[in-house]
């Protein structure tokens, strides 16, 4: 049979959302802070903002917005994900006060009582995006119990030895109850070709943690290309997919997926989901396909996604949500699928029609809501 390759196809129907835009500031990296829905159709998005005066690029470098001036905030909607009422924003700590409280050791060493990772209303959080400079084994979880409006924590986690390490939010809960989560770390400062995703497990609810495995290629580029930033999904016959994010800079970045057919304990690669983009968030929806959505850091730059339905093993024609950006620097989604069967799909982004233009437009929090 010949070999097809599909045309990208723009979703005309999409609904394009502003979620948090101010032209003072950086907003970016949902993927890194969480994105949930709750059963009675409340959304809640967390994310970094940090000031930005967009004058010159250093103003707009991920190490000055975040490392030096970052706060991971949380904001909520009530309507389905329409509007989010700025007034209901929920800070978290400020980067420089997380990281102060981690390393004076005055941060509360384990959570007061075990997290129920089941909970319809449990949030969890994670740091840090950049690892701090002189500390990249550093990183932490924070829990909320009741939807987003208290938090706990943060509560620091092992390093297990790793030199650097970044705690993410995705996790996934086997049949069994214990819990994966889905850590990238490195043996040295995370150079190209030293970040890789290790398993973490805990059996009573996040008051101890050990490491399980690691999910670590050994392709002819594993020695310069970073696997990381793992979005996993637990299939009903208990097998677990999960995308990587493959990297060798900025912009040339491609998302892989591998299973695991032994509860997290081996790995083995499933499929190239596209040419590029990344990081790649991982959803199964209601009807069993998989949704992989992403950034697209090439030209034309913007935000797309990919359907399967045989589990992974091949990929529809990319869904291109949008492609209106002005920079490269965008992505770090998160999908959800509402209680409509639509899907919202939240990153970062920056258009190319914003008045404000210093390497692209003021990077903002937004959505797009379509029906796969």
């Amino acid at each position: 049979m010949p070999i097809t390759y599909p045309t990208a196809r723009r979703l005309t129907d999409a609904e394009q959302i502003t979620i948090y835009y101010n032209r003072n500031e950086f907003a970016a990296w949902p993927f890194n802070h969480g994105f949930w829905v709750f059963p009675n159709g409340e959304l809640l998005v967390s994310f970094s903002r940090g000031p930005c005066s967009y004058q010159h690029k250093y103003d707009m470098s991920h190490f000055v917005v975040d490392a030096l001036g970052g706060e991971y905030v949380a904001l909520r909607s009530t309507d389905g994900g329409r509007t989010w009422p700025v007034e209901g924003l929920v800070p978290l700590g400020t980067r420089l006060a997380l990281e102060r409280q981690l390393r004076a050791n005055l941060a509360p060493a384990t959570p007061a009582t075990p997290i129920d990772f089941t909970s319809p209303d449990l949030c969890v959080t994670a740091g840090f995006g950049i690892p701090p400079k002189d500390a990249q084994h550093v990183g932490y979880l924070q829990i909320s119990r009741d939807r987003g409006h208290t938090w706990e924590g943060p509560f620091p986690m092992p390093s297990f030895g790793f030199a650097w390490v970044q705690v993410k939010v995705d996790y996934l809960v086997r049949p069994d109850g214990l819990v994966l989560l889905f850590v990238t770390v490195g043996q040295t400062d995370g150079r190209r070709g030293d970040r890789f995703v290790a398993v973490y497990a805990t059996g009573d609810g996040g008051l101890t943690w050990n490491y399980l495995s690691a999910i670590q290629p050994t392709t002819p580029d594993a020695r310069f290309v970073n696997r990381y930033y793992a979005s996993p999904v637990l299939l009903p016959d208990g097998r677990i997919l999960v995308t990587l994010r493959c990297q060798i800079d900025a912009r040339n970045a491609w998302p892989e997926l591998f299973e695991s057919e032994d509860g997290g304990r081996t790995w083995r690669f499933v499929s190239r989901i596209s040419d590029w983009g990344g990081p790649t968030h991982l959803l199964r929806l209601d009807d069993g396909r998989l949704l992989a959505s992403y950034g697209y850091r090439v030209v034309p730059y913007g935000i797309r996604a990919r359907l399967s339905e045989d589990e992974g093993q091949t990929w529809g024609p990319e869904l291109i949500l949008r492609d209106d950006a002005s920079s490269w620097d965008l992505g770090y989604p998160r999908a959800l699928q509402l209680a409509s069967g639509a899907v919202m799909v939240v990153y970062y982004h920056n258009r190319a029609d914003d008045p404000v233009q210093c390497d692209g437009g003021v990077r903002h929090i937004a959505g797009t809501i379509f029906r796969p």
